[in-house]
Parts: structure tokens; C-alpha cells; sequence
């Protein structure tokens, strides 16, 4: 019988947000990437008070990621009409949603579900997977932040802010900000937000120097640069909390050149 691992997002900020697997499915660095998004492995009565919370607090969620039985397999590899847009796409089913990542997995969620399941190859997190699998985690984990007043963004940390960046450029990292508690989640931890929290945009012509963005340009970028993904766009909270963090921060042109991001972005 499979023995599941129970792992918890960010365990210091004590939110209800869980990934579960039978590791021994998997690449014995599937742990590893487990650990470098930030998630805990928990002992088994912290995994006890785990599943006491799924099965109590309606904004806890947890995502079952197994290895994918062979339907599934050709479900991920099949070939479909939204390929031409990229690499996921979700098809709307009733009751629930089907999110698939082309070759890397699929998941099966419903926001008014307590339990998400994902289905992939024991490659997930490493290799050629490393990109989707981190895409994946850091969608489940925006879909599940909602509820929270947490906002998911692509980009990467800077000392006082954040640079939003297309999930290609960010290596599909994403940064987290709690627009009611001021804290960004990210792979680099914890951090209070700053006063004068700043949300740069990188500009390839620009040189030596930052150029503030109006307001109107902010909002929009920050949309255009959410993790939030669904058919109908960005949900009614979704657009609040984009709002409100326009409202608190400021938003700068920076230049490209002057950027040094971290040397190795899956850290």
C-alpha cells in the first residue's frame, strides 16, 4: 500500500495549503523540488492535523499528485486545438475544471473542492519537466491563495519589491503578495513589504535610469502579469486585489541592463 507525504506551503505563515504524494512514485528529486518551492514535509501528527484541517476549514486546499495511470498519460501527451495557444489550457467540465500542462500533467480541480488531484510522470519536478511542474505548483497554489486575499504574480524578488516578469523570464517563478497582511511569499521566503514597495517592469531601452508608470499602465500590467489562469479571466477578487496593490505601490520602468537577477532562478 502506498504510504502518502503530506507537505505544507510556507509552514510558517500556518496557511491551510497542502501538497500530498507517495514519493516513492517519483524521482528521488521530487523532494527536493518540493523543498525549493517552500513546501514542509510534516511529521505524521502535524500530517493528522493536516487532514483535519482539509476536512474542516473550507479555504484549505490540497493538491494529490500521483503518477499518472496510462489514460491520463496520453491525455497529458495527446495532442489538442489549444496547443497552438501554448503549452496549458483548462476545459471547462461540469462541476469542475481540467487543467493540463502539454507533457507534464494534468489536474483536476474545483474551486468549491477542498482536494485537487494532479496526474504525472515520475519526471515531474526535474529534467525537462522542471519548467511545467513549477508552472503547475505555482498555479494551484495562486487558485488556492485566492480566498486569501493572496495575489500570484510572475516575476522574481528585488531587496524592496518585485520585478513582474513573463513566466518564461521568471523560469515560472512566482511571487505571492498579501495585500491585507504587506508580506511577499516566494521562494525566497517571507518578506514584510517595504513602504515603498515597487513593482518594476524591465525595459530594454532604457538606460540608467527609472521611469514611473502611470497608474492606468500599472493596472495593467500587474493584470497582464497575474497567475491567475481561467477561461472567463481574471475573477471579480482577483481584480480587487490587482487594485488594491496598484494603489499601494509604485509602479517603475527599470533598465534592462542595470537587472541582476538571481544566477540560478530555481533556487
Amino acid at each position: 500500500m502506498s504510504k502518502k507525504t503530506i507537505f505544507q506551503y510556507q509552514k510558517e505563515l500556518n496557511l491551510p495549503i497542502y501538497v500530498s504524494a507517495d514519493i516513492s512514485s517519483f524521482d528521488p528529486s521530487f523532494v527536493d523540488f518540493l523543498v525549493k518551492l517552500k513546501f514542509t514535509k510534516l511529521s505524521d501528527k502535524e500530517e493528522m492535523d493536516a487532514l483535519s484541517q482539509v476536512q474542516k476549514n473550507h479555504l484549505a486546499r490540497i493538491l494529490n499528485i500521483t503518477e499518472a495511470s496510462p489514460i491520463v498519460a496520453k491525455q497529458i501527451h495527446s495532442s489538442m486545438e489549444s496547443d497552438h495557444y501554448g503549452a496549458e489550457s483548462i476545459i471547462p467540465k461540469n462541476g469542475y475544471r481540467v487543467y493540463r500542462f502539454k507533457d507534464v500533467g494534468l489536474m483536476v480541480y474545483s474551486f468549491s473542492a477542498r482536494e485537487w488531484q494532479l496526474g504525472c510522470y515520475k519526471t515531474f519536478g526535474s529534467g525537462q519537466d522542471l519548467f511545467g511542474a513549477r508552472m503547475m505548483v505555482n498555479r494551484f497554489l495562486t487558485w488556492a491563495f485566492v480566498p486569501h486575499g493572496i495575489l500570484g504574480l510572475w516575476g522574481v524578488t528585488v531587496d524592496d519589491g518585485m520585478v513582474a516578469q513573463r513566466p518564461a523570464d521568471s523560469k515560472g517563478e512566482a511571487v505571492f503578495v498579501d495585500v491585507v497582511g504587506h508580506r511577499m511569499i516566494s521562494v525566497d521566503g517571507v518578506k514584510k513589504m517595504r513602504a515603498h514597495f515597487k513593482v518594476l517592469r524591465l525595459d530594454p531601452t532604457l538606460k540608467g535610469r527609472n521611469i514611473k508608470m502611470t497608474n492606468e499602465e500599472l493596472l495593467t500590467f500587474l493584470s497582464a502579469h497575474c497567475s491567475y489562469l481561467d477561461p472567463a479571466g481574471l475573477s471579480v477578487p482577483v481584480r480587487q486585489m490587482v487594485q488594491s496593490l496598484a494603489k499601494m505601490t509604485d509602479g517603475l520602468y527599470h533598465p534592462q541592463e542595470s537587472f541582476r537577477p538571481r544566477t540560478d532562478l530555481s533556487l
